[in-house]
C-alpha cells in the first residue's frame, strides 16, 4: 500500500477498496510492469535517436571531409598569421617601451575576441540554444510589412517574419572600433620610435664612438653592398642561362620544322635553288657559332 500510494499515486479510497492481498500484489505488479515498459520505451527511443545522429554525422564527415580539411587548414593558417602578428606587435611595444601601444594592442585583442564570440554565437544559434551566447538584441526588419506599408495593403502572416540586423550592426561597430584602435596604436608606436631614435642620437652625441667602431661599421656596410652586387650578378647569370636554353630550344624546333617541310627529292647537286638553301643553312650555322662564342665570352667576363 505504501509503494502504491507514494510511487504510483493511488489514493486512500482506492487502497481501501482492495481488501484482498492478492489484489494489492496484482495492482503493484501491473504498475511496476507499466513503469518498466515506459522506461524501456524511453531507452529505445533514445538509442534510436543516438544511432540516427551518429549515422548522419558519419555520412556528413565522409561526404564533406575535403571541405572540412580545407576549412581546418585555412583556419590554422589564419591562426598562425594572427598569433605571429600579435607577437610582433607585442615585441615592438616592448622594444620601444610604449605603454599606450601595449594598451591599444590589448584593446584590439579584446575586440577580436568579442567579434569571434559573436560570430560563433550567430552560427551556433541556427542549431542550438545556450545561455553562453553573445547577448544580441532584436532589431528585426520585416520586408513584407515594409512592402505592405508602401502599397497600402495588408502583410498578413508574412508580416511577422523578419531579419535581425543586430549582428550585422554589432559586427560593423567592432570593425570600426578595431580600425580606430589600430590607427591609434600605430601612431603611438611611431611616436615611441621617434622618441627612441632621439634618445639614441643624444646618447651617441654624449658618447661618441671609437675610431675602430666606425671602421667596423664601414666594413660591414661595404660587405653588405658586395653581397648585394654578387646576388645581382648571380641572378643575371641565371637569367642569361635560362634565355640561352630557351633560344636553343627554339632553334631546335625551327630546325625540325625546316627538315619536315623541306623538299625530299633533290634533282642534282648543281641545282641553283639547292645551292641557295645550302648557303643559307651555312650562314645560319656560322652566325649561331659566333653568337655562342660571344655569349660564352660574356659569361667568362661575368664570372
Amino acid at each position: 500500500k505504501r509503494r502504491l500510494s507514494r510511487t504510483h499515486g493511488y489514493g486512500a479510497d482506492e487502497l481501501a477498496r482492495m481488501l484482498d492481498k492478492k489484489e494489492l500484489i496484482n495492482a503493484l505488479a501491473y504498475e511496476e510492469h507499466r513503469q518498466r515498459q515506459k522506461e524501456d520505451e524511453t531507452r529505445r527511443r533514445y538509442q534510436l535517436r543516438r544511432s540516427i545522429l551518429v549515422a548522419l554525422v558519419a555520412v556528413v564527415l565522409v561526404m564533406f571531409w575535403p571541405l572540412f580539411k580545407t576549412v581546418w587548414d585555412v583556419g590554422s593558417v589564419n591562426l598562425v598569421v594572427y598569433t605571429d602578428r600579435k607577437r610582433h606587435e607585442a615585441k615592438t611595444c616592448y622594444e620601444y617601451r610604449s605603454c599606450w601601444g601595449a594598451l591599444g594592442i590589448t584593446c584590439m585583442f579584446i575586440v577580436d575576441v568579442l567579434s569571434l564570440w559573436l560570430s560563433a554565437s550567430v552560427l551556433l544559434s541556427w542549431v542550438m540554444r545556450s545561455k553562453y551566447f553573445f547577448p544580441i538584441p532584436s532589431i528585426p526588419i520585416r520586408p513584407a510589412a515594409l512592402l505592405a506599408a508602401s502599397t497600402g495593403g495588408n502583410a498578413g502572416a508574412l508580416g511577422q517574419y523578419g531579419v535581425n540586423v543586430a549582428p550585422m550592426a554589432i559586427t560593423w561597430a567592432f570593425r570600426y572600433v578595431s580600425g580606430k584602435l589600430e590607427h591609434w596604436t600605430g601612431k603611438a608606436l611611431v611616436k615611441a620610435q621617434k622618441r627612441r631614435r632621439k634618445e639614441e642620437k643624444a646618447k651617441r652625441k654624449a658618447n661618441p664612438e671609437a675610431p675602430w667602431e666606425k671602421l667596423a661599421r664601414k666594413e660591414a656596410r661595404a660587405r653588405r653592398r658586395a653581397e648585394k652586387e654578387a646576388k645581382k650578378q648571380e641572378e643575371a647569370r641565371r637569367a642569361a642561362e635560362a634565355e640561352e636554353v630557351e633560344r636553343k630550344k627554339r632553334a631546335e624546333e625551327v630546325a625540325k620544322a625546316t627538315d619536315r617541310f623541306a623538299p625530299s627529292a633533290v634533282t642534282s647537286e648543281n641545282d641553283p635553288s639547292q645551292e641557295d638553301i645550302r648557303a643559307a643553312a651555312a650562314a645560319a650555322a656560322e652566325a649561331r657559332m659566333k653568337d655562342n662564342v660571344t655569349e660564352s665570352t660574356a659569361f667568362d667576363e661575368l664570372d
